[in-house]
C-alpha cells in the first residue's frame, strides 16, 4: 500500500504540486506500439520511475509494469471506446480505477486518492478563488498576454473589446468581470488592513 494511503488524519496536507506525475498521454503512441522495453524522457523522475516493459493480454489489453523498488506496478491503458476520440485512461495500480494522472512516490506510482494528496485550490480562502477566477476570465477574453491581465489593481471597465469579439457577448462578459471585481476589492481591503494592524502591533 503507497505511503500516505492510512487511516487517520495527517497534520499537514499533502499537495499535487509537490509530486511529479504522468499522464495518460504520454502513453498514447504506445497503443499502436510493438511490445517491448520502453522509457519516459525525465529528468525529474528517478530510473526506476522511467523504464518500464510494454506488455500485453490475450485479450489485447496493453499494460505498462514498471519494476519499482524490486516491485512489478502494472498500469494498464485503457481507451474509452464509449467516446468517439477514444480518451486514453491509465489505471491506478492500487485501487485500478481509471484515471488521467499518477503521481510518483519513492516505491511506486499512485493516484492522488490512494495517496492522499489534495489540491492546492482545495486550501485557497473565499478571496483566493474569487482572484483566480478574475484572472481566468479575463485571460479567456483579452488573452494572457495583456498587459495588466493579473493585476488586480486595475479595473478592466476601459479595456477595449478584443478583435473579433461580437459587441454583446463582450459586453455580457466584462460586466460580468466587473460584478465579480466589485465583490472582491471590499474582501481585499479587508485583508490589507488586517495586515496594516497585524503589522503595526510588531
Amino acid at each position: 500500500m503507497p505511503k500516505g494511503h492510512h487511516y487517520g488524519h495527517s497534520q499537514k496536507r499533502a499537495y499535487t504540486i509537490s509530486y511529479q506525475r504522468i499522464t495518460a498521454k504520454m502513453f498514447t503512441t504506445l497503443l499502436n506500439s510493438p511490445l517491448g522495453k520502453y522509457s519516459i524522457d525525465s529528468k525529474l523522475l528517478s530510473k526506476e520511475h522511467c523504464h518500464f516493459t510494454l506488455t500485453s493480454t490475450k485479450d489485447g489489453v496493453k499494460y505498462a509494469v514498471f519494476t519499482i523498488n524490486n516491485k512489478a506496478h502494472q498500469i494498464a491503458l485503457i481507451t474509452d471506446k464509449r467516446s468517439a476520440s477514444n480518451k486514453l485512461y491509465i489505471s491506478c495500480p492500487y485501487c485500478q480505477a481509471k484515471r488521467q494522472h499518477l503521481y510518483a512516490i519513492k516505491t511506486a506510482y499512485a493516484c492522488r486518492q490512494c495517496i492522499g494528496l489534495h489540491y492546492a485550490t482545495q486550501s485557497e480562502d473565499r478571496h483566493a478563488r474569487l482572484m483566480r477566477r478574475i484572472r481566468k476570465l479575463r485571460a479567456n477574453l483579452w488573452g494572457n498576454d495583456w498587459p495588466d491581465i493579473n493585476n488586480m489593481f486595475v479595473n478592466v471597465y476601459d479595456w477595449p473589446k478584443p478583435k473579433g469579439k461580437r459587441w454583446d457577448s463582450f459586453y455580457k462578459k466584462r460586466a460580468e468581470l466587473i460584478k465579480l471585481e466589485a465583490l472582491y476589492w471590499p474582501m481585499a481591503v479587508k485583508r490589507i488592513d488586517a495586515i496594516g494592524r497585524s503589522c503595526s502591533k510588531k
